[in-house]
């Protein structure tokens, strides 16, 4: 009878036991779920920085773009007013030269007529360095209202043709700073 008595101990031991592990169980199981629910939690907590970080990147990226954009568009603007302020400098330097033709000089003053020559080139590289072009239609050509400018008109067999050049005109980067001052023809 003492082993019966015994084997139902045990039994009564494991019953406990297994009540206690069962709850040990249930509260693990809680915790295992409130742990998953962090997890979550966390996750969308990453997400929401991660994508905000994304914005952020964009943003930084745009804002970068755009003021690319304003430094090209200011270089472009620097360079075209002291085009603009250069230009009459080079047209009055180069009507200078051409009176030399018209003009006798002494030894000393074709060595100054030199000189001014030399200045002028100097200044037109200089543009050229900047991106001016200068712009001279050839005789002949059919006249473009983008970028000639008619000063005066000619009667001829064609019209619309340019018949002399009166000014250069100059381009920057695909803008006309000054159309080329032309004379055009017309029929007679």
């Amino acid at each position: 009878m003492k082993n019966h008595k015994d084997t139902q101990g045990v039994t009564k031991i494991k019953g406990n036991e297994i009540k206690q592990l069962e709850g040990e169980i249930a509260r693990l199981e809680n915790d295992i779920k409130e742990l998953a629910l962090t997890i979550d939690k966390v996750e969308d907590e990453k997400l929401e920085v991660l994508n905000q970080l994304k914005r952020a990147l964009a943003d930084y990226q745009n804002l970068e773009t755009n003021t690319q954009k304003r430094l090209n568009l200011l270089y472009l603007q620097s360079r075209k007013s002291l085009a603009e302020k250069l230009i009459p400098i080079v047209d009055d330097m180069s009507m200078a030269i051409k009176a030399k033709e018209e003009v006798e000089f002494n030894q000393q003053s074709i060595s100054w007529a030199d000189g001014v020559v030399e200045l002028l080139n100097k200044l037109e590289r200089s543009l050229e360095e900047i991106g001016l072009k200068k712009f001279v239609p050839e005789k002949g050509t059919n006249f473009d209202p983008s970028v000639h400018e008619a000063l005066t008109v000619v009667e001829s067999d064609k019209g619309g043709l340019i018949y002399d050049v009166i000014q250069p005109g100059y381009i920057l980067d695909d803008i006309v700073i000054r159309p080329s001052r032309v004379v055009v023809t017309k029929i007679k």
